[in-house]
């Protein structure tokens, strides 16, 4: 099996080490954070970033949108995506460099997802959905056909997103939301149907 860093220490990081196990082509061999709280995972040892980085193929073990968008940046390393087997791909949906797709998820016919994506456990993205980089879509959650998401937005736990809805950047979708017009840049929106409450700073 290849060698394979990951990096972040923190829950996340466990559930994307138990999914490179079960596809038995990646060995984590350690893992690196900029300030770990904890010696090992599952068995994996953690050391502190500038101790042990090697350029060896990574994934970012962290949920935090922002933090894997920064991360990527400083890592000079190939990123594999990881895809567990139970979950469903379609053969016409392509799934960038560095995602995680968790079990039981469904990842319909011509979608796009971006790099650095997490789709969690028993999401479904219907057809002809566009994720740009750095989304994260929770557990449970459902996206309707021809929907598109903007880079870096949080599509929380079982929110369920209308078909052909536009999502800006850098969103924040509560947990239950139901998403039925579209979204602007950094907005944080809750509820049925789905409200603007606040704006958050522009992320770069």
């Amino acid at each position: 099996m290849k060698e394979l860093q990951i990096y972040g220490s923190g829950g996340h990081s466990y559930a994307v080490i138990e999914l490179v196990r079960s596809l038995a082509e990646y060995n984590p061999v350690h893992v690196i954070d900029d300030n770990p709280k904890v010696n090992s995972i599952l068995n994996v040892p953690v050391y502190l970033t500038n101790e042990k980085f090697k350029s060896m193929p990574t994934v970012i073990g962290i949920g935090d949108n922002y933090a894997r968008k920064s991360i990527s940046k400083t890592i000079d390393a190939p990123f594999p995506s990881f895809v567990h087997v139970s979950a469903v791909v379609y053969p016409s949906a392509s799934i960038g460099a560095g995602s995680v797709v968790f079990p039981n998820s469904v990842v319909d016919a011509a979608v796009s997802i971006g790099e650095f994506c997490v789709i969690n456990n028993n999401a479904t993205v219907s057809h002809n959905v566009k994720i740009d980089n750095f989304v994260h879509v929770a557990i449970q959650a459902s996206i309707a056909g021809g929907v598109i998401v903007g880079e870096g937005t949080l599509i929380g736990a079982g929110s369920v997103i209308l078909p052909e809805v536009k999502i800006g950047k850098w969103v924040i979708i509560g947990a239950g939301a139901i998403v039925t017009k579209d979204i602007p840049d950094n907005a944080v929106v809750y509820g049925n149907p789905a409200k603007i409450i606040k704006y958050i700073n522009e992320r770069k």
